[in-house]
């Protein structure tokens, strides 16, 4: 697997497996949890003005919000200790993409050459166009044969990105080891016109299999689009970030964030059945901005 000498972060995850709650509007659906516990366990890194991730974090330098209720006091506070990265990297492939398309695929070659030597088998890629997505490579990237299937890629079709986010949620969850996180990075324009399952759907299939969504946009930066507010909305609902340009970095950006990440625990503020949203502010220095799932649902079973 992918290894760092430091420790990576666990995810921003009750202490019960989590399920999405599907809202009803146009926008994405908030990712919520499932919990029967008393206590909420969020996993969370900060980034700087300059959308740098900061190294070191007190507990005095944050507040959680949970439910509009402001928590203070936690139960322990520490280092996330995964060690390891699963790294799935998803390319869109599809006519909507063409004109970025030979930048986003010499992204993702640069993203497996930046890879620890003898992680070959914690690295896959995806890409998707047409009727339904195809695997690349998975252990066997640095191979000059994968390399050979990526160039010959060419942007066409249609463009089944929400299948394609299930798809790959499912072949990540098959891959799940202890101490290892997964991460999905996405790149595409964020628009569907194919796919069966919806925006929610993607979601969470994406939010069950425990893994990080970063997404890189491939639309053009001059005409934002619906698509790049979706990448923008996933993103960060899983806890993960959004990128506009800068795809070749967003490796280093993974690797800073989870080296980065703290874990912090707290009684439950309240027994209320139902959807708890989570936000995590800044007390001091108002140029932090902590990133985190956005919510957990609790469940009072007897």
């Amino acid at each position: 697997m992918l290894s760092h000498r430091h420790n990576w972060p666990a995810l921003a995850i009750p202490l019960l497996p989590c399920i999405l709650a599907i809202g009803s509007t146009t926008d994405l659906p908030s990712a919520t949890y499932r919990s029967a516990v008393s206590e909420v366990r969020i996993s969370f890194f900060a980034t700087d003005e300059n959308n740098l991730s900061v190294e070191t974090v007190n507990k005095e330098d944050f507040a959680v919000v949970d439910d509009e209720l402001v928590v203070r006091k936690f139960r322990s506070f520490s280092h996330s200790n995964e060690t390891a990265l699963d790294l799935v990297a998803v390319l869109d492939a599809s006519e909507s993409v063409a004109s970025r398309f030979p930048a986003g695929m010499q992204d993702v070659l640069q993203m497996i050459s930046q890879g620890q030597p003898g992680s070959d088998d914690s690295v896959s890629v995806l890409s998707f166009r047409g009727i339904q997505p195809a695997i690349i490579c998975s252990g066997d990237c640095r191979d000059s044969a994968a390399a050979g299937r990526l160039l010959a890629l060419q942007a066409a079709g249609t463009t089944p990105l929400f299948d394609t986010l299930v798809f790959a949620a499912d072949f990540i969850a098959h891959r799940r080891t202890a101490g290892v996180k997964p991460v999905l990075i996405l790149f595409s324009d964020g628009d569907d016109t194919v796919s069966r399952a919806s925006a929610g759907d993607a979601l969470e299939a994406v939010i069950a299999s425990n893994a990080l969504l970063y997404a890189v946009d491939l639309g053009n930066p001059e005409n934002p689009s619906n698509g790049g507010r979706i990448l923008q909305q996933m993103s960060e609902a899983t806890g993960g970030r959004y990128f506009h340009e800068g795809g070749a970095n967003v490796l280093k950006a993974v690797i800073e964030d989870l080296h980065a990440s703290y874990v912090v625990t707290y009684q439950l503020p309240n027994r209320r059945v139902g959807f708890h949203s989570l936000r995590i502010l800044p007390t001091h220095n108002l140029n932090l901005r902590f990133h985190c799932r956005n919510g957990y649902s609790y469940e009072n079973i007897r």
